[in-house]
C-alpha cells in the first residue's frame, strides 16, 4: 500500500507474515525507529480502529522519543489499515 503524505512524501507500507515493512521519503529519528513502528503494528490483530492504531504508534513514538519528518502518526495507521485490507481480501 502506498500513500502520498502532506508535502508531497511517499511511504509504502507492506504486510507479509503478519511481520510490518514501512518505507519511503520520509526521515525518522533517530533511524533504528522505524523497527519500533513496524514492531507495533506487526502486533496488532489488523481489525482495531484508526484511533487504536494511532494510540499504539503514539505510544511506541513517545516511548522512544522518535521524530517523524515528512511523515505522521495518521498516515502511517491509514496506510496500516489499508495493507490489511489488501493482505486479507474479504470473501
Amino acid at each position: 500500500m502506498e500513500l502520498k503524505v502532506p508535502g508531497g512524501k511517499l511511504a509504502r507500507l507492506t504486510i507479509r507474515n503478519k511481520q510490518v515493512t514501512l518505507s519511503g521519503d520520509f526521515f525518522i529519528y533517530p533511524e533504528e525507529g522505524i523497527i519500533a513502528i513496524e514492531r507495533t503494528l506487526s502486533g496488532l490483530r489488523g481489525d482495531e480502529p484508526l484511533d487504536h492504531i494511532e494510540a499504539a504508534l503514539i505510544a511506541a513514538i513517545d516511548k522512544d522519543g522518535l521524530q517523524l519528518i515528512g511523515l505522521d502518526v495518521p498516515a502511517i495507521a491509514r496506510l496500516y489499515k489499508g495493507a490489511i485490507h489488501v493482505e486479507s481480501p474479504g470473501p
